[in-house]
């Protein structure tokens, strides 16, 4: 048995690239070609606030759908809730419920391209646990013989002494979405986001250091004096700001501070270029929501949302982007289990609408009628 892509343990490489003119050149076994200097490693990726939220809501909506076993017989459909499949999805393990599951397992395929659990089986040989395993514990290995795919696993926590084994492909769920270098590699979003996701880390960056080292007050007083006197001195500056900080810090209880003559407040306001530093942020929150398949307003950018629209939102989310991942993975489930043609797995949606109170009441309406 070798490892998928030459000598063990070399995972992710080395790929080659063919240029216009037939020839072919290396490229960096996590580079992705046109964005080869604008890698974002996926453990760093995960502090993005842009990238984890919408991770999250995408595993988050997936964790709510409950599994179903579901069976065709005679034309009519039935949910199944005597088999192994029903019982493990139901509680995947001791440690585990079913949304802690889902969870963890969607957030880390779309963080790292991919994620692995291993099975556990009775005396029956059906199957009684789910495991996830540790990022870069399990690897996808070929019988140059057979063809057939097992995976080696290390690195497991559930075993204390670390001892590496091999397990066949039916005792592995391996949960992949874009696989644009291998059937068995999967590549994550991230890597299309990297131009969007270094814009933003830069310009928190930046953001950072001008508070840290620059930062400016929310205004000013100016004084606009007599002829005679155009300036105040030294105790008259000091003697002014005690004053005004003494009658200021009442002022968002609703009191007023009074000015004497001659004094005025300038309250300090956002500049131009501070202004393009917020507009350049949330183009680059677009361009991570937009590779993610993310509404914006889902993720905290209410630039463009309204209070009519949030569930319109949620709706084509599932209809043109989550739906495809939980396709992803209803199928997945059926072939781990080895479900017949007559069965499927189905990740019942109906939480994700529960808000739409309006929609339901019209859609029983017309049931009934």
């Amino acid at each position: 048995i070798k490892t998928l892509l030459g000598v063990e343990g070399s995972y992710r490489g080395p790929f080659s690239g063919m240029g216009e003119l037939g020839g072919t050149f290396a490229i960096d076994p996590l580079g992705d070609g046109w964005q080869r200097n604008l890698e974002v490693d996926a453990m760093q990726a995960r502090n993005v606030p842009g990238v984890y939220a919408c991770v999250m809501l995408i595993s988050r909506a997936i964790a709510q759908c409950y599994p179903k076993h579901v069976r065709m017989k005679n034309g009519s459909f039935t949910d199944v809730r005597t088999s192994a499949a029903f019982r493990v999805m139901r509680s995947p393990n001791e440690y585990q419920a079913t949304p802690d599951f889902l969870l963890n397992l969607v957030s880390t395929a779309l963080f790292d391209g991919e994620a692995f659990a291993v099975v556990t089986r009775n005396d029956r040989q059906e199957i009684n646990s789910l495991h996830l395993l540790q990022r870069g514990s399990c690897t996808p290995m070929i019988d140059d013989e057979t063809r057939a795919i097992f995976y080696a696993v290390g690195n497991n926590p559930l075993d204390p002494n670390g001892t590496d084994y091999v397990v066949p492909a039916r005792d592995i769920l391996h949960l992949r979405f874009h696989t644009p270098r291998h059937p068995l590699i999967g590549e994550t979003p991230i890597k299309a986001a990297a131009l969007a996701i270094n814009t933003n880390v830069s310009l928190s960056k930046s953001q950072a250091a001008f508070f840290n080292h620059m930062a400016r007050p929310s205004g000013v007083l100016t004084y606009d004096g007599p002829g005679d006197r155009p300036f105040l001195n030294a105790e008259q500056m000091k003697s002014l700001k005690a004053a005004w900080e003494n009658a200021s810090q009442y002022m968002n209880q609703g009191k007023v501070p009074i000015l004497g003559a001659n004094m005025k407040f300038q309250q300090m306001g956002i500049s131009s270029q501070d202004a393009q530093i917020v507009q350049a942020q949330r183009m680059s929150l677009e361009d991570i929501c937009r590779v993610f398949g993310v509404p914006g307003p889902l993720v905290g950018d209410l630039s463009h949302a309204t209070l009519n629209n949030s569930e319109t939102l949620m709706r084509s989310f599932l209809a043109m982007s989550l739906g495809s991942y939980i396709e992803h993975i209803e199928r997945m489930l059926d072939r781990l289990f080895g479900l017949g043609p007559d069965e499927y797995f189905e990740l019942d949606t109906a939480a994700l609408l529960r808000t739409d109170f309006a929609g339901r009441v019209d859609g029983l309406t017309k049931a009934v009628q």
